[in-house]
């Protein structure tokens, strides 16, 4: 082989590695819905989780893992901000932040839910929550903040229950979503609002219902009963009965398709 040929091999080499470690990530791995998927603004999708279905991967999840990267990136910023502060005797290791806090937002037919939470700021009571997120999810949140979504929304009181569950005050949560293509954490975007336990509430008791139907009448007939996939949701594609998004190929081949079946 020549250098061209051998760098090749050894980045696909490389790429081989670090797919697999990405697929074999416990949290890659996990079953057990979490907040994030309660929340899901999607019912389909919802019904599915329920029943234990969790969907097929498609490809190697890279974006949950670079999304992964940076929560653990901003952990560790914020540990080395609480030891300063440690060392510099202005106040006890957690004493103003607790990162990724183990917290059970409540039940769904008797089981519990639980959940890792990014951050709670103790002396205000607030719940911070980050997304990595893109372009299209960025801009819509910027108009307004009206295009903050309902999933997102849920999971941010679901920790704040959690949170209260625990013995602390919850007054406020925050979702930051935090610009994957941009070049400042400035270019990113803040939603927040007053905890609002009866979001979480709710949220809970609607998974509990499905659950209970899916119980008593099975997934099927649940699901024929249900609205089609979102699509709005990370989710929906995951699912084998989502309609399949075209690609820009597909658009192309569309484009001149068409035409000839008219003549």
């Amino acid at each position: 082989m020549d250098g061209q040929q051998i760098g090749q091999a050894v980045v696909g080499q490389l790429r081989r590695i670090i797919e697999h470690d990405i697929s074999n990530d416990p949290r890659t791995l996990q079953t057990a819905l979490g907040p994030s998927e309660v929340g899901t603004a999607c019912d389909r999708c919802l019904i599915h989780m329920l029943a234990g279905d969790k969907g097929h991967e498609i490809g190697v999840p890279w974006l949950p893992a670079l999304g992964r990267a940076v929560h653990e990136s901003f952990e560790l910023a914020l540990t080395r901000h609480m030891l300063h502060q440690l060392d510099a005797g202005t106040a006890d290791f957690g004493e103003e932040w607790i990162t990724e806090g183990a917290v059970t937002v409540g039940d769904i037919d008797g089981v519990p839910i639980t959940g890792h939470s990014d951050v709670f700021h103790k002396p205000s009571g607030t719940v911070v929550d980050y997304k990595i997120v893109g372009t299209t999810t960025l801009k819509k949140v910027r108009a307004d903040l009206s295009g903050v979504s309902l999933t997102y929304k849920r999971q941010a009181h679901m920790y704040g229950r959690g949170w209260a569950a625990a013995g602390y005050t919850v007054r406020a949560v925050a979702i930051w979503f935090v610009p994957r293509n941009g070049f400042t954490l400035a270019q990113g975007r803040i939603w927040s609002a007053a905890y609002d336990e009866q979001v979480a509430v709710d949220a809970l008791a609607r998974a509990t219902r499905f659950k209970q139907w899916i119980n008593a009448f099975g997934v099927d007939q649940v699901l024929a009963g249900a609205a089609p996939h979102t699509g709005d949701e990370f989710s929906c594609d995951k699912f084998a009965d989502a309609t399949p998004k075209k690609t820009p190929d597909q658009h192309q081949l569309d484009g001149l398709i068409a035409p000839m079946g008219t003549k």
